[in-house]
């Protein structure tokens, strides 16, 4: 018996032709996902702590998984751990292609942006996405299909075999390696976290997920997560005073004059999707947004102006109503109190505004029906305050809302209600992807002929809320409610499309996959103002003190990290991502724990800035400012 199990194990101490394809498929699938994962979503700093990390992996996978594919119960058990890590890896790909962040459990818990499946589907999948799944066909394809005649092995016959017992070598050899692998994973530790600083988790994990990773690995940052959670609602961290805060944060430009009546009723819009790139486009001689490029000529229009759209749309209500920066896994409307944050909203209400917000999508979502009312908003109107029996436009209500043209129709009776001077912000969702919920009956012939049918959509759709937006304005003209009231008009971010015919993004030259600024239109229009240019980079962090400079404040509120838009010189702009993103005239630079790293520039730049020319002091004041207040100010639990 003992001679027949040696004449087994020698004749089969191989893999057949099955189980290396199998084999190949595992090893290759996960490497490829997981170096993918770290340096193109994460953007970790140290490639040495990366190497040293791959190799564990091999040493990991070679000597006790591989080993399993001889069996067919321990192909299944390496397949379906493959099928959970490539639906973990997918997550993070196509959350990644939209927000340029990792996929993390406050995104799992807090997310409804991508309310919509068809969204994933027209948007945020790419045809080149098969590579990633190629290891999952392969591994299934040769999983159950029986080898050639005689070259089935014992294991494959002995299903009730463990599989501990097909790694081959004695207790011994077995010890060895998980030494060697621990000393490698220790080495690994140890020389990355040598390299950005020698920080310990808590902080590193504050200062940068990327870093966190590059270290600890990404199942030790979930579980973090996890435990930073718990950790949150037990003690918060103490509320930091801004009179310990570098002096030049609290720097304001103000002058104390008045550009517009101070009494002028203000209306703000912000546009669902609105490309800069968009404005003044022409396709077979029609303008897709004609509108809004003549509310362009006369206006005061921001050349250089940003989204900030670093965790969902709510980014741009939280940095226009608070002129600070959103900071990346961070929910302000559900997760902050933010009657603890100065707004402009009771700015404007301290100098007698009646402030209202209209949206046409249900109050709850994104928490507004919360954090509205802590803002200091009089009023807030939602989808139940909208009529759909009245609807002008031949379009069913949709997920978001209501449609815009009728959305805008039936506010303007609430805006003439209100006491002057009043501030109206109203947000539109008609040109919200997938951008496939404009009316039957407004249809542009001329953009039919469009072979990309998002691109065709995302045309039709965004001029139709420009026929929208049209109607609105001309309404206010006839009630003559525009002689005394100050319009600016943005987007919460761009649209995201990419095709040979029409891009949202500007061109830029970078050597690292990062999330690019999404530019976007800002226009500002009063009967007082004279149509201008703006040079300086701006995002809608700035758009708060820009309105109360114009208004004539004689200083910034106290908290506020924006700044005035018509005053002074060009200022760094930041995007807090998991790393932070400092943009400073047409230059990208990224700002690890340790260094900052510019990796490239728009085309033909204003100026070309190296990193030595930056005051990072700075940089780093204002990043741990924002790092420390939205934790310090989250919102108590409600029993």
């Amino acid at each position: 018996m003992e001679n027949e199990k040696n004449y087994v194990d020698k004749k089969y101490a191989g893999f057949n032709r099955r189980q290396r394809w199998f084999a190949y498929a595992f090893l290759l699938g996960f490497l490829l996902k997981y170096n993918y994962l770290l340096v193109r979503i994460f953007v970790v700093p140290s490639l040495s702590g990366l190497i040293l990390r791959n190799i564990a992996f091999l040493v990991i996978i070679g000597y006790f998984l591989l080993p399993l594919t001889r069996q067919r119960r321990g192909r299944k058990v390496l397949l379906r751990t493959m099928a959970v890590f490539t639906a973990f890896f997918a997550a993070n790909l196509w959350y990644n292609r939209y927000f340029g962040n990792y996929l993390s459990l406050n995104d799992l818990i807090g997310s409804e942006d991508i309310g919509n499946p068809m969204i994933i589907f027209r948007q945020l999948i790419n045809f080149g996405d098969i590579i990633f799944f190629i290891d999952i066909i392969i591994m299934t394809a040769f999983r159950k299909k029986k080898p050639e005649a005689g070259a089935q092995t014992v294991t494959d016959q002995k299903e009730g075999a463990e599989l501990r017992d097909l790694v081959p070598g004695s207790r011994t050899t077995k010890s060895v390696v998980i030494l060697m692998v621990l000393l490698l994973i220790f080495s690994q530790t140890l020389l990355t976290n040598f390299q950005l600083g020698n920080q310990n988790p808590q902080k590193l994990y504050r200062e940068s997920a990327p870093g966190f990773v590059n270290v600890f690995g990404i199942s030790s940052l979930y579980l973090f997560e996890v435990y930073d959670l718990i950790q949150a609602r037990r003690q918060p961290p103490e509320d930091p005073e801004m009179a310990d805060l570098p002096s030049f944060i609290l720097e304001d430009e103000f002058d104390g004059e008045a550009k517009i009546p101070p009494e002028t009723n203000i209306i703000v819009v912000q546009v669902e999707s609105l490309d800069e790139q968009v404005m003044d486009f022409q396709y077979r001689g029609r303008e897709v947004v004609p509108f809004f490029n003549k509310f362009k000529e006369e206006s005061i229009y921001a050349e250089n102006f940003y989204a900030m759209h670093v965790n969902g749309s709510f980014d741009a209500d939280f940095s226009l109503l608070t002129s600070l920066y959103p900071l990346n896994r961070t929910y302000a409307f559900r997760d902050n109190d933010m009657s603890k944050f100065d707004s402009l909203v009771d700015e404007l209400n301290d100098k007698g505004y009646e402030t209202l917000a209209f949206h046409g999508n249900d109050k709850s979502f994104f928490h507004r029906d919360k954090a509205y009312p802590e803002l200091g908003f009089d009023k807030f109107y939602g989808k139940a305050d909208y009529s759909l029996e009245d609807k002008v436009m031949d379009k069913e209500d949709f997920y978001l809302g209501i449609n815009d043209y009728d959305f805008f129709l039936q506010s303007i009776d609430k805006l003439e209600r209100a006491e002057e001077p009043f501030f109206g912000y109203f947000i539109t969702v008609t040109s919200h992807t997938p951008f496939d919920s404009y009316p039957g009956n407004h249809y542009v012939e001329e953009f039919s002929d469009i072979d990309a049918q998002f691109l065709h959509d995302y045309f039709q759709s965004i001029s139709f809320t420009d026929r929208a937006f049209r109607r609105f304005y001309q309404e206010l003209e006839r009630r003559n409610m525009t002689e005394n009231t100050l319009f600016v008009v943005y987007s919460d971010h761009d649209a995201s499309v990419d095709t040979e015919l029409y891009s949202s993004s500007v061109d830029f030259e970078l050597d690292r996959e990062v999330k690019k600024p999404e530019q976007i239109p800002l226009m500002i229009k009063h009967p007082l103002l004279e149509p201008d240019r703006i040079e300086n980079t701006g995002t809608i962090t700035d758009l708060g003190p820009t309105i109360l400079d114009l208004l004539g404040a004689e200083e910034k509120p106290y908290e506020f990290l924006g700044r005035s838009l018509l005053k002074g010189d060009e200022k760094p702009v930041f995007f807090l991502h998991e790393v932070p993103q400092i943009f400073y005239y047409d230059n990208l630079f990224l700002r690890y724990p340790d260094h900052l790293e510019k990796i490239g520039s728009r085309e033909n730049p204003r100026r070309v800035i190296e990193e030595h020319e930056i005051d990072t002091d700075k940089l780093d004041a204002i990043i741990d400012y924002m790092r420390q207040i939205m934790p310090a100010r989250a919102r108590e639990d409600e029993d």
